[in-house]
């Protein structure tokens, strides 16, 4: 029965869910390095750009890019209707009665921002980056949870790698910072721990449980979002539930972010401060990227996107070594060694092929969509 219902997949999904996630790595890869340059490059004269007002700039790029999507499906299905007729389909579909499921994933975006923000004001860059790599497994467990999926040993332990290899690239890499190798060590020991233990009020414990905390809600609102996108999706177009998620992303974006968290810098400076070619540039591959991962999560899933993520990481140490020439360090080489060892892990042909990518039990995808990462490594032999 469930090689009959994959084989009925729309083959265009299917064709859709592998270019998503070949275009994520490449969008991943590059948002890494010119983020990274327009947050830390050096500015000529006047304040850099405020990181709320390039968020609130991203969800009215996705609202608007995901209209013109949504406007030309409804064209598509009704050619004959007149554009009243046309926007009123579209008021009904996006103003829906079910709508308001998709303020669970808004908020829970802005606090995880909100939480994410707290973690690195309170902790050094390497705890930090190796605890939220912890998404990587919350994001697997609330799949399990709420989608029904099924993960074998192999899986895990290919997953348990994965979030190892992501973090290591990321704290010993060209674009980390000096000393992770004392931080590290100091956080596998279990330092940073004893420290939280011995000083129940001290920063580092509110960053640790900041991280913690953004690390468990990015994989609830990822699962959430991906269950509420497949369970409507014969009802319901992709593109009405990205307006709904980037409408209702707008209000927390600009109460919360711009005017409660910045508003008096944006007063004295303006909200347009510090922007450059390259800030604009950040910002629309990161509407880019969402996009991207919303085509991702309805056809791939939220495993297959962690992982396409996770390569990006490797991609973009490997660029900037190479475009930059900074040095590559044994550590990062080595995580990156990791990722990719543990992406042939998970992959593994030892295993059933329905099972190579996990399935929810309402929706079940083409086979040819989830493992469309993996089409670009070498084949198990």
């Amino acid at each position: 029965m469930l090689g009959n219902a994959m084989r009925q997949v729309d083959p265009r999904r299917a064709e859709a869910g592998h270019w998503a996630l070949i275009l994520l790595v490449v969008q991943n890869s590059a948002l890494v390095m010119i983020m990274h340059h327009s947050r830390n490059g050096p500015t000529e004269q006047g304040p850099r750009y405020l990181a709320s007002t390039a968020v609130l700039l991203v969800e009215a790029i996705k609202l608007s890019a995901s209209l013109v999507f949504a406007t030309y499906d409804i064209c598509r299905s009704h050619p004959s209707s007149s554009i009243s007729n046309i926007l009123l389909l579209l008021r009904r579909s996006v103003f829906a009665p079910d709508s308001w499921k998709l303020i669970l994933p808004a908020a829970l975006y802005t606090l995880q921002n909100s939480l994410v923000y707290a973690a690195i004001s309170n902790l050094d860059a390497v705890t930090f980056q190796v605890t939220y790599q912890l998404k990587i497994l919350t994001t697997v467990l609330f799949s399990i949870l709420l989608l029904g999926t099924s993960i074998s040993s192999r899986q895990w332990a290919a997953l348990v790698l994965l979030t190892f290899g992501v973090a290591l690239v990321q704290v010993a890499g060209p674009i980390g910072n000096e000393g992770w190798k004392d931080r590290l060590t100091s956080l596998i020991q279990g330092d940073l721990l004893l420290e939280a233990l011995e000083a129940p009020a001290s920063g580092a414990v509110k960053g640790l449980l900041a991280v913690l905390s953004a690390a468990v809600i990015s994989g609830l609102t990822c699962v959430y979002f991906e269950k509420l996108v497949k369970d409507s999706l014969a009802t319901v177009s992709l593109w009405t539930r990205n307006i709904q998620l980037s409408f209702f992303s707008l209000f927390p974006a600009l109460f919360v972010g711009v005017l409660w968290q910045d508003g008096a810098a944006i007063a004295r400076d303006g909200f347009f401060a510090g922007y450059k070619p390259i800030v604009w540039l950040t910002i629309a591959l990161q509407a880019i990227g969402g996009l991207i991962v919303a085509v991702c999560i309805a056809y791939a899933g939220n495993v297959a996107k962690n992982f396409a993520a996770s390569l990006s990481i490797v991609v973009s140490y490997a660029a900037t070594a190479l475009l930059f020439r900074t040095p590559m360090t044994w550590p990062a080489t080595g995580g990156a060694a990791t990722v990719i060892v543990a992406m042939y892990l998970y992959n593994g042909r030892q295993m059933s092929r329905t099972s190579l990518l996990p399935t929810s039990k309402d929706s079940r995808l083409s086979e040819k969509a989830t493992n469309a990462l993996f089409q670009v490594l070498p084949p198990s032999r």
